[in-house]
């Protein structure tokens, strides 16, 4: 196997009807197990292959390829992604597995206590002047960031398509069409924490009264901009800030960086299964 990648930011056009993608909000990642003419890769841009390729894919797993350095979103969105995969892809089943590995380990040697590098505990900072929080998203970032939300005795709104069972939170249709019980007039922050149109975050917007913010995590996928009457926190700021709060590990992360490469090296030296011996190296 010759590993092959392609790392770029989402929404242009598909390289190949044929390797597996990995998306997040901000970047999305096509793999190969065969680099160069060979490779189902070779039509897009310049793929990055092999040591360099798994340090890549191992700095964005421990969270230094993020604005928001060290955040731990990245790895659970891979784990979901490697469990997507089907019985072919079982190269690239292995692959994770090994880098998984590699990251936690990393992550335990040089980010453990590196500060608050979760998106709930970004986004709490940003709600002591409110009572009560709407959310919109049921996925794996709404999920994380509902824990740190009723701190101080809020009340949560949590909006989508199926419910979730959580007794502490109301949840409400996203496309309900009758008021249901919103609060009006409690002040209220509202988090965008699905992939979801600019239109949809105004609809729920509308139905919040005493709206003092919107914590925008969507990214910058092209949306239009929001038309609500309240202050609006976007991911790339909430990223700003925690890098400013980050200064002072910046000797931890090196550290974690020069890690990542020395395990590469190990990487791309690894063993691999020559069924003719070490003779066919030479044919």
């Amino acid at each position: 196997m010759a590993l092959s990648i392609v790392n770029r930011p989402p929404g242009d056009s598909p390289i190949s009807a044929g390797a597996p993608i990995w998306r997040t909000c901000l970047r999305e990642v096509w793999f190969a197990e065969e680099a160069g003419e060979r490779s189902p890769l070779d039509r897009g841009p310049a793929p990055i292959v092999e040591g360099e390729a798994y340090r890549l894919l191992l700095e964005i797993l421990c969270g230094l390829q993020s604005p928001m350095l060290g955040e731990t979103q990245v790895m659970g969105q891979f784990k979901s992604f490697l469990s997507s995969q089907g019985g072919e892809q079982a190269w690239l089943r292995r692959l994770g597995q090994r880098l998984l590995a590699d990251a936690r380990e990393v992550r335990t040697q040089h980010l453990q206590g590196l500060g608050s590098r979760s998106y709930g505990s970004a986004v709490r900072r940003y709600l002591n002047e409110v009572s009560h929080v709407a959310v919109i998203g049921t996925g794996k970032l709404a999920q994380e960031i509902l824990p740190f939300l009723a701190d101080d005795g809020r009340s949560v709104d949590q909006w989508g398509h199926t419910a979730a069972d959580l007794p502490s939170v109301t949840f409400r249709q996203l496309d309900a069409q009758d008021d249901d019980g919103v609060p009006s007039a409690v002040p209220t922050a509202l988090i965008a924490a699905a992939p979801v149109s600019s239109g949809v975050v105004d609809r729920v917007a509308a139905r919040y009264g005493a709206l003092r913010s919107v914590i925008d995590l969507r990214g910058e996928l092209g949306l239009a901009a929001l038309q609500v009457a309240a202050p609006i926190i976007t991911l790339q700021h909430l990223f700003a800030q925690m890098v400013a709060a980050s200064g002072s590990a910046s000797r931890r992360i090196e550290a974690a960086r020069s890690d990542i490469a020395s395990r590469s090296r190990r990487y791309e030296l690894r063993d691999e299964l020559r069924p003719f011996g070490w003779d066919d190296l030479c044919a």
